[in-house]
């Protein structure tokens, strides 16, 4: 077998690079496969939000809708008032790390627009039995709601969500505020 001249070769290996760059799983510049996940309905009154997300040790939260207000909670059991108005943020929750993450709903906070923090409200928390505590695995998701009880015309600014520390860590993870507004 007879050797290319330097010259042909070059070109050669120029067409041989371009085409590989073609076929799938070559190029570097191709986004990686995603699942097909069904859409999930929006529902009255809920506010689709893009581009909200925070981290806190290797919890990262996406905040995917927010309501504001509503009035009253339905459940299978029981409807609840708020003493002012409820707010409620579906999030996603994803473990990002190789060992599990705890969501403790309780740690989440609502920032106001005057600088006030809000913990979850309990009883609509229950009444829409969303949970306490989750235990979010390596690799794992999950989306649910949280519920506040805000006070008339106070707004609401953020999300603040707080992680559960990695491991070895020697204290608390710091929290990350998500814009709502």
């Amino acid at each position: 077998m007879r050797a290319l001249p330097a010259s042909a070769a070059l070109p050669a290996l120029a067409v041989a690079v371009l085409a590989a760059g073609a076929l799938p799983g070559c190029s570097r510049d191709a986004p990686p496969p995603a699942y097909a996940l069904p859409s999930e309905k929006v529902r009255e009154g809920e506010r689709v939000l893009h581009g909200r997300a925070g981290r806190s040790a290797d919890l990262q939260v996406t905040v995917l809708g927010f309501s504001d207000p509503l009035t009253s909670l339905f459940g299978s059991h029981a409807e609840m008032r708020p003493k002012g108005r409820y707010v409620r943020v579906r999030i996603m929750a994803v473990n990002t790390g190789r060992d599990i993450q705890v969501f403790d709903t309780w740690k989440q906070l609502l920032v106001t627009a005057d600088g006030r923090t809000l913990v979850p409200d309990v009883n609509a928390t229950m009444v829409k039995r969303q949970p306490e505590r989750l235990s979010v695995g390596a690799a794992m998701r999950a989306e649910f709601d949280l519920y506040y009880d805000v006070p008339q015309g106070v707004g609401a600014r953020a999300l603040r969500v707080v992680g559960s520390p990695t491991v070895g860590a020697v204290s608390q993870p710091d929290p990350a505020d998500i814009p709502l507004t």
